[in-house]
């Protein structure tokens, strides 16, 4: 019960979504917290006695962490249940749920939300409000177990998209698992500069801290990210690289006229995307 799995459970409990809430901890002292925040009606670290008899299981933990907690947690599983998860990788993830026992029934899941602050403490109920939550339908998916994930995303006021597996995950490292390398190469390109100018620190401002934000992230989520999804990572990478190139060799002759191009483009689709993007109308959005 972490910042996602604490956001989801606080939003469900306030507002009324399910009958019960539980979580499955690993330690005493989480599970009191986790009740106590009111992230949960109930929780414990017995796995029979939290999810023996769950309608649906949301599997909250970092994406290799979570395909392992698939394969050993499945027997406590019953009949009909549903299984979905928050994870923001979904080639493993979506391996493994295909594998479960016959009459359980799993669909993919990736909410596009976040902080850069980790844990149950930072946990907030409105995280999900407005914002896209992936949907991800799998070979034992069925019509029933769509539409109650659809439910759950609705319930806590996100709005779904439907993709693929493949696709999701070359979007993602994009607009998602880029943008952490590029905070982190900012911050340490600061530090590298810092060393001859200590002042650097006494200058950082909004802008530092606007665009380096997310590479105070969680640390053991984002090491798992980079392994789970380093292809499409990589290929990000590498277009970022050219890009900067660029602007580099730009800068290098002088042209400003490519200088104001890239500016003015770049410049105009992000005023776009954030202006418009509370007017987007609920619904799906299929990349299948």
């Amino acid at each position: 019960m972490g910042l996602m799995g604490g956001s989801l459970g606080k939003a469900l409990v306030k507002r009324g979504a399910c009958r019960e809430v539980r979580a499955l901890v690993r330690r005493p002292m989480a599970a009191h917290q986790t009740v106590a925040s009111e992230a949960a009606h109930m929780a414990g670290t017995d796995a029979q006695q939290i999810l023996g008899d769950a309608h649906v299981v949301v599997f909250a933990t970092p994406v290799r962490t979570m395909e392992k907690q698939i394969v050993s947690l499945q027997r406590y599983l019953k009949p009909a249940a549903v299984v979905t998860d928050l994870g923001s990788v979904k080639k493993g993830v979506v391996k493994v749920m295909e594998d479960l026992p016959a009459g359980i029934h799993a669909v993919g899941g990736h909410p596009m939300c976040g902080k850069e602050t980790p844990g149950l403490a930072a946990a907030d109920p409105d995280l999900f409000l407005n914002k896209v939550w992936v949907m991800v339908p799998l070979k034992n998916s069925n019509s029933r177990s769509l539409k109650l994930i659809q439910e759950l995303i609705g319930a806590v006021g996100a709005r779904s998209v439907t993709m693929n597996p493949q696709d999701h995950d070359a979007v993602v490292a994009c607009v998602s698992h880029l943008p952490y390398l590029l905070a982190t190469t900012l911050v340490s390109v600061a530090e590298e500069t810092s060393k001859d100018q200590p002042v650097l620190w006494d200058l950082a401002s909004t802008g530092f801290r606007d665009t380096s934000r997310v590479a105070a992230g969680d640390l053991t989520m984002m090491m798992e990210i980079m392994a789970a999804n380093r292809a499409n990572i990589t290929e990000s990478l590498e277009k970022a690289l050219r890009h900067l190139e660029v602007l580099k060799q730009s800068l290098v002759d002088g042209d400003e006229k490519i200088l104001r191009d890239l500016f003015s483009y770049a410049r105009e689709r992000r005023l776009k995307l954030f202006q418009d993007h509370t007017d987007v109308p609920e619904g799906k959005v299929s990349h299948a």
